[in-house]
């Protein structure tokens, strides 16, 4: 919960996807589980992607067991999990049915990406098995047919790829951040109203907003900003990132304005997406520590 200047907790009004503006909001935990380690796994499930279905079921791939499984707003697994030949990175809806896969890392490297469907009774299918040139981790929706993924072991820190498996690169790409990260060092998000890729640097603790048109960059850094791990598009075009080692998440601008910290009752939270209502929030938490999941209730905070 977001609290006010004399400490109490301020009510939810209404949702922020009515603000076209960003501004401060409240988190109301709905839901939250542990993620033990269940019959059908080999380990203990590490999320390391989420992102949510248009009718609200929330998608997630377990590194660890190799897995994309489906959840109801209760967080109660649906249908039966796809089983991946490798350890996939993360996960994207494209359209009301289509996820987008990464993967590639762990016991079997390649690099891979997979387009899956969704059917409403929970049945997920492999639909297309891309093999790309570069190693890609962290993967979001640029346009209706294009995502931008974030890579490692490679010098252009994020590249486009099309549905068709067609990749590219930004053409201002020089003015950006051009280290080449090794895996969990850097995750990335695009605002597409804004043509602003946001790239975070963990280790630098640093969040960076690249136009992609003017080719400018903005290196966010703040006390608030500790490790921060994946990020994800907020309410009114603003930014939410897992702050690691704050155990929170930042909510900024892409402007670089913090707009709040959100503690959340979770160990090093590393993975996090918004509803397309903007209404939900979902993050989990790193391989350290009881494995969580969470859901929230996302509503404007109170001046």
């Amino acid at each position: 919960m977001q609290a006010n200047s004399d400490g109490d907790k301020t009510e939810a009004t209404s949702p922020m996807s009515l603000s076209s503006q960003p501004i401060p909001l409240t988190l109301e935990l709905l839901v939250s589980v542990d993620l033990p380690k269940t019959g059908d796994d080999e380990k203990e499930p590490l999320l390391t992607g989420l992102d949510f279905l248009p009718d609200g079921r929330l998608v997630a791939v377990d590194n660890y067991n190799r897995r994309c499984i489906i959840l109801n707003e209760r967080l109660q697994r649906l249908g039966t999990p796809y089983k991946f030949k490798y350890n996939p990175i993360c996960v994207v809806c494209v359209s009301h049915d289509k996820l987008c896969v990464t993967g590639g890392a762990g016991s079997i490297v390649c690099k891979v990406v997979c387009l899956l469907s969704v059917s409403t009774h929970n049945t997920i299918t492999l639909t297309r098995e891309i093999t790309t040139s570069s190693s890609f981790s962290s993967i979001c929706c640029m346009s209706p047919s294009n995502m931008v993924a974030s890579t490692y072991d490679d010098p252009r820190p994020a590249r486009m790829i099309s549905v068709d498996g067609v990749e590219s690169d930004f053409d201002h790409s020089q003015t950006f951040s051009m280290k080449t990260y090794k895996i969990d060092e850097s995750s990335c998000t695009y605002v597409q109203s804004k043509n602003t890729l946001v790239l975070t640097d963990r280790y630098a603790h640093t969040v960076y907003m690249n136009d992609t048109v003017k080719g400018t960059s903005k290196a966010v850094t703040d006390e608030t900003i500790q490790e921060p791990r994946a990020a994800c598009v907020g309410p009114g075009d603003s930014v939410l990132v897992c702050s690691e080692n704050k155990n929170s998440i930042v909510h900024l601008t892409i402007d670089g304005k913090i707009l709040g910290t959100y503690p959340v009752d979770m160990k090093f939270p590393r993975s996090i997406c918004v509803s397309k209502d903007g209404t939900r929030l979902a993050v989990s938490n790193g391989p350290f520590g009881i494995r969580k999941l969470h859901l929230y209730k996302i509503s404007m905070a109170i001046s």
